[in-house]
């Protein structure tokens, strides 16, 4: 009965997808800001910080899909209030005559409380590759 209740308020729903509509092979920074918003249901995710911001405590999915900038690597951790739960890896080394591109992404369900933030941010390597389509993105929404 509750859990039908929570289905049918809209207020409980919180969802976003965002992406990069550019690459950036040279970047090195800390927090990946992804600045389109492609979908967005209720509120949380801040496109001018890339950080999500609870604002409600449930259960959540996150996703992230990153795309190495040719001929380099990059890992990317989802970061859960300053604390890194997984890490997503585009790892390349196929020599310096190969012009490839490797994807790399992982999911984390978290439970989260009011006001947590989650976010993207850079364990290691530089620079990634996107498009208008947006193949470097950031998804999270409330299961629960």
């Amino acid at each position: 009965m509750n859990l039908s209740r929570l289905n049918c308020d809209k207020s409980n729903h919180h969802a976003f997808s965002a992406g990069i509509s550019l690459s950036n092979s040279d970047w090195s920074g800390d927090t990946l800001v992804f600045p389109v918003v492609i979908y967005s249901e209720g509120t949380g995710y801040n496109p001018s910080t890339g950080i999500f911001t609870a604002p409600t405590a449930g259960t959540y999915v996150f996703y992230v899909s990153v795309q190495s900038a040719s001929q380099k690597y990059i890992y990317l951790d989802i970061v859960l209030n300053g604390s890194s739960k997984v890490l997503a890896m585009a790892w390349y080394d196929s020599g310096r005559n190969v012009r490839i591109h490797q994807t790399g992404t992982n999911l984390v369900i978290l439970h989260l409380q009011n006001a947590d933030r989650v976010w993207v941010k850079r364990h290691s390597g530089t620079g990634y590759y996107s498009y208008s389509t947006h193949i470097t993105t950031f998804s999270g929404f409330k299961l629960y």
